[in-house]
């Protein structure tokens, strides 16, 4: 099936169902750690607040990440990082199974995980084209997507029920020897790391990889709009334990099918993007997903029974997602492999990076007005806002894709 053509490089096969397992354990911990913290603090801004620390270091470093992708091997960069992450996930559950752990030190793992996506993220992008052939690459990136959403059906529907049944120190456990699944196959990988690297002071290279984005027609109008989206369409999710709770009325494991359901929204809105043949108009098919994702995103503020709720957060999650799908495989196709890791950094800092403005914002209008008022708020100024920069974006909308693609 062309949908998963990507899979025939035993390469990108290899690394791709390692992410499935890592990624996997990284959301049962995600949904353990945020309800772990509104139920020490009752508090839908202090919970958002996690989301807050984990993308900080991204708006703050992961230009920098992008520029050492560009000058060394991002294959190392990655299996360091992702040690990083493995050693953060067993000290939180050692944390939890003495009794120990306090909020100020979950807030302080979650500032250093982000520090080390901030390394990883850029790197994981930078190594893509040596995985696979570069006529594959929007259906492998389509695929990462199905990859990392698909452990998010299975990943926090696990943390429910363990979170109930034995505690969340186990789903921190778990998460730690989940990242085996990356850095075994990775440490025996053996890719092509001959490319043209820049030699140059980094304050340079990140310079010369900032100037090449803003000359972009179509790439810097498309960073801009995912910065947006990062700031209004994500944050929702911070607010799912309070939801759970305030708005339904229940527990741990219902706060996990929640974000399973997310999950196989997502998962699915993912593989019907890496399903499409080459699209003819991209830019307009993604300013038109944007606007679908900000109604579907106040639709999903109505429901108050768990069966809508879930029926309603699926269909979001089909729409956010196919969007990012779409729009990063766009921005990739359009870019020189010298610069690939400096503005896929800066694609990771519009996505992740405007976090900590839409989660405290999220949060506090949750706090003040209710759960469903903040994410209804934040699908309208979605739709607000994207509509202003589809008027700004002339050059992404005429982008033809049978043409040769134009840099400036």
């Amino acid at each position: 099936m062309r949908t998963f053509q990507a899979l025939d490089n035993p390469k990108f096969r290899t690394v791709w169902t390692g992410m499935i397992v890592s990624q996997t354990g990284a959301w049962m911990q995600s949904t353990a750690l945020s309800f772990l913290v509104f139920q020490l603090t009752g508090s839908a801004l202090q919970t958002s607040l996690v989301l807050c620390f984990t993308t900080l270091p991204t708006l703050l470093f992961s230009i920098v990440g992008g520029a050492i992708a560009d000058r060394a091997e991002p294959r190392r960069i990655v299996i360091a990082m992702q040690a990083v992450f493995m050693i953060n996930a067993l000290l939180l559950a050692t944390l939890a199974f003495s009794g120990l752990i306090r909020v100020w030190q979950i807030y302080a793992i979650a500032f250093t995980n982000g520090l080390a996506f901030a390394f990883d993220s850029p790197s994981r992008q930078a190594m893509l084209p040596q995985l696979i052939d570069k006529r594959h690459i929007r259906n492998a990136i389509a695929l990462n997507a199905a990859a990392f959403n698909g452990s998010r059906m299975i990943g926090p529907a696990f943390a429910g029920f363990i979170y109930r049944s034995i505690g969340p120190a186990w789903c921190f456990l778990a998460n730690g020897f989940s990242f085996l699944a990356m850095l075994v196959p990775l440490a025996r990988l053996r890719l092509d790391a001959s490319r043209d690297r820049e030699i140059v002071p980094m304050l340079t290279q990140i310079s010369s990889g900032i100037g090449y984005v803003r000359s972009h027609a179509v790439v810097r109008p498309l960073l801009e709009l995912v910065a947006i989206f990062g700031v209004f369409a994500f944050p929702w999710g911070v607010l799912m334990p309070a939801f759970t709770v305030k708005v339904l009325g229940l527990g741990a494991a219902e706060n996990g099918l929640l974000y399973g359901a997310y999950g196989a929204g997502s998962t699915i809105g993912a593989l019907t993007v890496a399903s499409l043949q080459r699209v003819r108009r991209p830019g307009l098919l993604t300013f038109v997903l944007v606007a679908i994702s900000a109604c579907v995103l106040v639709a999903s503020s109505l429901p108050r029974s768990l069966p809508m709720a879930m029926l309603g957060i699926a269909v979001t999650g089909f729409f956010l997602v196919a969007t990012m799908s779409s729009t990063n495989g766009f921005i990739q196709s359009q870019l020189e492999d010298a610069y690939r890791g400096r503005v896929m950094s800066l694609h990771t800092m519009a996505t992740m990076g405007t976090g900590p403005i839409g989660s405290v914002i999220a949060g506090a209008l949750a706090d003040r007005y209710g759960v469903p008022a903040s994410i209804a708020l934040n699908g309208a100024l979605l739709f607000l806002v994207g509509g202003i920069q589809f008027f700004r974006a002339r050059r992404v909308i005429g982008h033809d894709d049978r043409a040769r693609p134009r840099e400036a």
